[in-house]
């Protein structure tokens, strides 16, 4: 779907893919499934994923690991935590940033001035720049009480 906006419109017509198509994907699957389905990062641009303390240190994890030598694209982490006295499942899954993605999540720099423009009026406070391929963007995360 990203690819395609981007071939009819630039990456600054894809934008809202992320903003808008992905987030509505997560809930319609999170209903199907009755998992609670979300996109989270330690440098969020979308205000609504920024990880709970679960899902931080399983990111920073991730950085060490991949720090480490692992590959980003195999690492993940599944627990059954104890949360308000119930029991939940919690899995994530990091997301590693790809070529495709440098085109809104890369250096600056490198960005064309209609993403900037683009990305600076829909997230004032957008922190999800600066990556390289393979880095960990974020990662995706699904949680289910027991």
């Amino acid at each position: 779907m990203l690819k395609t906006e981007i071939d009819k419109g630039g990456p600054e017509g894809a934008i809202e893919v992320c903003r808008d198509k992905a987030p509505a994907m997560a809930k319609a699957a999170s209903e199907e499934t009755g998992w609670a389905i979300r996109r989270v990062s330690l440098k969020n641009r979308n205000p609504k994923a920024v990880p709970d303390a679960w899902e931080r240190a399983a990111l920073e994890d991730f950085d060490r690991r991949a720090a480490a030598g692992e590959t980003a694209m195999t690492l993940e982490k599944a627990e059954v935590v104890s949360e308000n006295g119930k029991q939940v499942r919690r899995y994530m899954r990091a997301l590693p940033t790809q070529e495709l993605c440098m085109n809104c999540h890369g250096p600056v720099d490198k960005m064309t001035p209609a993403v900037i423009a683009k990305l600076k009026a829909l997230y004032p406070e957008d922190r999800g720049t600066g990556y390289a391929v393979g880095q960990i963007r974020g990662a995706m995360t699904i949680r289910k009480a027991m």
